[in-house]
C-alpha cells in the first residue's frame, strides 16, 4: 500500500462516518463560537465606546456653578495640573414649542466633546440650531422652533438645520433632571457660542495630556482623573469666599453707573439680597469626571457583565464538548483496531497507521473551530452589542481579532481530539499484529451493587436486570452520558435561572417595594406664596396621598471597582405610616421591617458590600465628609440603588440636628397625571428638584432587556450544545453495541423492544444527569447571580421551580426525540452483516 492510498484511506474515513465526523465538527463550532464570541463581546464594545469617546474628544472633567464661572474661575481651571486643553461654553434649559418637552441647549464645543452630525449641519449662524438625533420624529430639518425660556439666550426662534449626537449623552432614555416643565429633560440641542448674552461661562470641559493615552475603563485611567478632580474641586472651593466679594463688587458698580430713581434703587437693592450669597457656602462649584454622563457608567456596567459571562459560560461549555469528542476519537481507533493490525502487519511504520486519525481528528477538529471562530468573531459580540445598543446611542460597532483566543480554541480542540486518539492508539500499538487482527474481548459481565439488595434485586424483571449490569459494565460511556448531560442541563439552568432573576425586579422594586410615584424637593428657604402654592398642589384631587421626608445622600467607595456609591438617605416625618411609601421587609422571611430607636435600616446590596449584619455597624460620609458610624437595626429588600432609612429619634442621634424635612414622597391617584403634575409642581417656585420613578424603572426594565436578549442566546447555544452531546453519545452507543443488539434482534425480539433495550440505559442516564446537573446549575447561578450585577443593585437569588422543569424538558425532548433514530436505525440493521464483522 503506497503512501497516497494512505492518505487516500485518511480521507475516506471521513466520508465512512460521516455522522462522527459533523458531530465533532458541531461540537468544536459550537463551543468556538461561544467561547471567542463572549469573550470577543466585552473588548468589542469596549474598543467601539473608547473609539467614539476619542474621536468626539469626549472631556476628561467638567466644571459648573450654581453662580456660574468669571474670569478668576477660568484662570484655576487653566492652572490644573496637566491640563491639555479646557473649553468654556454655556446651556440653558428651555421647554420648546410651548410644550413640556424640555431641552438643555448648549453652546457649540470647540474640540472637546464635540458632536457627531447625523443629518444636516451645524448651525452657522445665531439664529440655527441643532437638535439631538433622537427628536429627529419631532422636529424636521428646516422647521423654526421656539425657545420659551431664554433669559442666556439672545433669540426665542430658531431654525433647524441638523441633528446631532453626543459623546455625553449615552442612554436613548435619561437626559437628567431640570428646574423646569416636569423636572425632567427630553433631549439636548446646539447653537453657536455667540447666540448666547450670558456675562459668564456656564461650563468648563477639560482633558489631559495623560488620559489621551489611557484606557478610559482603566483603573490607571480613573485614579488620575480621580486625583485632578480632587485637587481641581478644592481650589475652586478655596476661593469661593473671594468670589462673594467680586460678584457683590459687580452688582454694585452696574448699580451705580446706571441712572435709576429712588424706587429703581431699592428695588436693585432688593434684588442684591436676593440674588447674591449671603455666604461662601451658598457658592457651590461642581466638578464631574465621565462618570456623570448620563449612559456613560451603565455602559461600562454591561461590559463587566459580559466579562463575567465570559469567564463562566463559555468554558464550561467547552469543557463538556471536549469530554464528548475525546469519548467518540476513543471509540474511533478501537473500532479500527482490525485495520491497525492489517497495516502494522504490512509492515508500515506507526506514523503511518497514526496518520489516519491524525488527518481525522485535526480535520474535524479545526474546521469546527474555524467556522465557530468566523461567527464567534463577527456575530456574537454584534449580537450581544445589538442587545445592549437598544438603550444606547452608540454606533459603529468595530469588531477586533484576537489571536489568543483562537489559539487556545484550536488547543483545546485538538488535545480532545487528536491527541485522545493518539494516546489510545498508543495502547494498542505496542500489541502484535496478530493480536490486533483478533476482536477485542467483550467486557465481561460482573456482580453489581445492586444484587447485594435481594428484597429489591429479586423484584426486577430480566430486561430491567441486564439494563442496570450494562450501565456498570460500560463505565466511561456511563460516565460521559451523565457528565454531558449534566452540563448542557447545569447551563440551562443558569440561562433560565438568570433570565427569571431579571424578570421580576421591575415590578417587585417599583410595585411593592417602593410604592410612591415621585420624590419633590423643596426649595430652603420658601416663600409663604411658594409653600401656600405647594400645601394646595399637594392636597389636589390628583394626589392619593404624601408624606413629608427629610431626603440627602451619604457617601463611601464600595465594591471591586472601589468605586463612590451614593446612599439615599430617608428619615420620614410620620413613621407609622411610611409603610404605604416605602415597604420594608425581609428578603427571605418576608417579615415587615419597622423603623425603631435602636438603629437604622439599610438596604440588602449595601449590607453586602460593607459585611454589614443586624447589631452590626456602619460607616458612611455625609455630604461634608465626616464619617458617620450607624448601628444596623435591619436589613431591607430592595434591587435597585442603595438606602439607608431611620426615624426622628434616630437622625437627632447621629447628626446632632434637629429634624427638618426638605422633600415629599408623593403618590398619584392615576399615573397618567404624572407629567402634568411634575410640570404643575416644578411651575409653583417651591421646588427645587423632582425624581420620578417611571424614569428609574424604565432604566431597570432597558438594562433587563438587553441582559435578557443576551440569555436568550445563551439558553440557544446550550440547546444546540445538548442536542450534538445527546447525539453523539447515543450514536457511540448504538454503534458499539451494534452487535449485541443484531443477536437479540434474531432472538425475536421486536425493533421497539430491541430499542428499548439499549434506550432504556440512556434514559436513565440522561435523568441521573438532569438531576446533577441541577446542582451544577444552582451552583454557576448563584455564582453569577452574586457577581454578575452593577455595585448599586442585585438580582433576585431566588430559583424557581419552573428553571428546573424548562431546564430538564430540554434535554429530556431532545433524549426521547433521537430515540425515533434510534428506532429507525435498528429496524434498518443488516443483522447478518453485524454478527459477521468481526468473523
Amino acid at each position: 500500500m503506497s503512501k497516497r492510498i494512505l492518505w487516500k484511506n485518511a480521507f475516506q474515513s471521513i466520508t465512512d462516518s460521516l455522522g462522527r465526523f459533523i458531530s465533532i465538527f458541531l461540537l468544536m463550532a459550537v463551543s468556538a463560537f461561544t467561547f471567542i464570541g463572549l469573550k470577543m463581546a466585552g473588548p468589542d464594545m469596549r474598543f467601539t465606546a473608547t473609539n467614539f469617546y476619542r474621536q468626539q474628544q469626549l472631556a476628561d472633567l467638567t466644571v459648573t456653578s450654581n453662580y456660574g464661572l468669571d474670569r478668576a474661575d477660568q484662570k484655576i481651571i487653566l492652572h490644573t495640573p496637566g491640563l491639555k486643553k479646557a473649553d468654556f461654553g454655556y446651556f440653558q434649559d428651555s421647554t420648546v414649542n410651548h410644550s413640556r418637552t424640555a431641552i438643555r441647549v448648549f453652546s457649540k464645543t470647540d474640540g472637546i466633546s464635540k458632536y457627531q452630525l447625523v443629518k444636516g449641519h451645524l448651525p452657522t449662524n445665531n439664529r440655527q440650531i441643532a437638535v439631538s438625533s433622537l427628536l429627529a420624529n419631532r422636529y424636521h430639518i428646516g422647521q423654526t422652533i421656539t425657545l420659551n425660556q431664554h433669559s442666556s439666550l439672545k433669540n426665542t426662534h430658531f431654525k433647524v438645520v441638523g441633528y446631532v449626537r453626543s459623546s455625553e449623552y449615552i442612554d436613548r432614555n435619561d437626559f437628567g433632571h431640570t428646574n423646569i416643565s416636569t423636572g425632567q429633560l427630553n433631549g439636548y440641542a446646539l447653537v453657536n457660542k455667540a447666540a448666547f448674552a450670558s456675562p459668564q461661562w456656564m461650563i468648563a470641559r477639560l482633558t489631559f495630556k495623560k488620559t489621551a493615552h489611557l484606557n478610559p475603563y482603566s483603573t490607571a485611567y480613573q485614579n488620575y482623573v480621580d486625583q485632578r478632580q480632587r485637587h481641581l474641586q478644592a481650589q475652586l472651593n478655596h476661593q469661593r469666599a473671594d468670589k462673594v466679594q467680586r460678584l457683590q463688587q459687580a452688582l454694585q458698580a452696574q448699580m451705580m453707573n446706571q441712572q435709576v430713581s429712588s424706587a429703581q434703587t431699592a428695588k436693585s437693592q432688593s434684588l442684591q439680597s436676593a440674588a447674591l450669597p449671603t455666604s461662601a457656602d451658598k457658592i457651590t462649584y461642581t466638578v464631574n469626571d465621565r462618570s456623570q454622563n448620563p449612559g456613560y457608567e451603565i455602559y461600562h456596567s454591561n461590559v463587566q457583565r459580559i466579562d463575567i459571562l465570559a469567564n463562566i459560560f463559555p468554558v464550561f461549555m467547552f469543557f463538556v464538548a471536549a469530554l464528548v469528542c475525546l469519548t467518540t476519537m476513543t471509540r474511533f481507533v478501537e473500532e479500527e483496531r482490525t485495520n491497525i493490525g492489517t497495516l502494522k502487519s504490512l509492515g508500515y511504520s506507526n506514523l503511518d497507521v497514526c496518520q489516519k486519525f491524525i488527518v481525522y481528528g485535526l480535520t474535524s477538529s479545526l474546521l469546527g473551530v474555524l467556522f465557530g471562530a468566523i461567527f464567534g468573531y463577527l456575530f456574537l459580540p454584534k449580537m450581544i452589542f445589538t442587545a445592549y445598543g437598544a438603550n444606547s446611542t452608540l454606533t459603529g460597532f468595530t469588531p477586533l481579532f484576537n489571536w489568543v483566543w483562537l489559539i487556545v480554541a484550536a488547543v483545546v480542540a485538538v488535545a480532545c481530539t487528536t491527541l485522545s486518539a493518539l494516546w489510545t492508539l498508543s495502547v494498542d500499538l505496542k500489541e502484535s499484529p496478530a493480536r490486533l487482527l483478533l476482536p477485542k474481548a467483550p467486557k465481561s459481565g460482573s456482580r453489581i451493587l445492586l444484587e447485594r439488595v435481594k428484597p429489591l434485586w429479586n423484584r426486577l424483571s430480566f430486561k430491567h436486570k441486564i439494563t442496570a449490569r450494562n450501565l456498570f459494565r460500560y463505565k466511561p460511556r456511563m460516565l460521559m452520558t451523565i457528565i454531558g448531560v449534566a452540563g448542557c442541563t447545569g447551563l440551562l439552568v443558569m440561562g433560565f435561572g438568570i433570565s427569571d432573576s431579571l424578570k421580576g425586579i421591575s415590578q417587585q422594586q417599583y410595585g411593592n417595594i417602593i410604592r410612591y410615584d415621585l420624590v419633590i424637593q423643596q426649595k430652603d428657604p420658601l416663600a409663604a406664596a411658594q409653600s401656600a402654592r405647594l400645601k394646595h398642589l399637594l392636597t389636589s384631587d390628583h394626589v392619593q396621598r404624601h408624606t413629608s421626608i427629610y431626603w440627602g445622600q451619604l457617601h463611601r467607595k464600595l465594591g471591586e471597582d472601589h468605586a463612590q456609591q451614593n446612599i439615599n438617605l430617608i428619615v420620614p416625618r410620620d413613621s407609622h405610616s411610611f409603610n404605604d411609601y416605602l415597604h420594608l421587609q425581609n428578603r427571605s422571611t418576608k417579615r415587615p421591617i419597622k423603623l425603631t430607636n435602636n438603629g437604622v435600616v439599610i438596604s440588602e446590596k449595601l449590607a453586602k458590600l460593607t459585611d454589614s449584619k443586624v447589631g452590626s455597624r456602619i460607616r458612611l460620609q455625609d455630604s461634608n465628609g465626616q464619617w458617620r458610624s450607624f448601628k444596623v437595626a435591619g436589613i431591607t429588600e430592595m434591587y435597585m440603588g442603595h438606602f439607608l432609612i431611620m426615624n426622628q429619634h434616630e437622625y437627632r442621634h447621629y447628626f446632632k440636628r434637629p429634624f427638618t424635612s426638605n422633600a415629599q414622597l408623593v403618590t398619584l391617584k392615576h399615573h397618567q397625571d404624572l407629567q402634568s403634575f411634575s410640570a404643575s409642581a416644578m411651575a409653583s417656585g417651591a421646588v427645587l428638584g423632582i425624581n420620578q420613578n417611571v424614569n428609574n424603572q424604565r432604566t431597570i426594565e432597558n438594562t433587563m432587556d438587553s441582559m435578557n436578549k443576551v440569555m436568550v442566546i445563551l439558553i440557544g447555544l446550550a440547546t444546540l450544545l445538548a442536542i450534538v452531546v445527546i447525539y453523539n453519545l447515543t450514536t457511540i452507543n448504538v454503534l458499539e453495541r451494534m452487535r449485541e443488539l443484531s443477536t437479540i434482534k434474531v432472538l425475536g425480539f421486536f425493533d421497539g423492544e430491541v430499542t428499548m433495550y439499549i434506550y432504556r440505559e440512556t434514559i436513565i442516564l440522561s435523568l441521573l444527569g438532569i438531576i446533577l446537573g441541577y446542582f451544577i446549575g444552582a451552583w454557576l447561578h448563584h455564582f453569577i447571580i452574586t457577581t454578575l450585577p452593577p455595585t448599586n443593585a442585585m438580582f433576585d437569588p431566588n430559583l424557581y421551580l419552573s428553571n428546573f422543569l424548562l431546564s430538564a424538558f430540554i434535554p429530556a425532548a431532545i433524549t426521547l426525540l433521537l430515540a425515533l433514530l434510534v428506532y429507525r436505525r435498528i429496524k434498518h440493521v443488516d443483522m447478518l452483516e453485524a454478527l459477521q464483522s468481526v468473523d
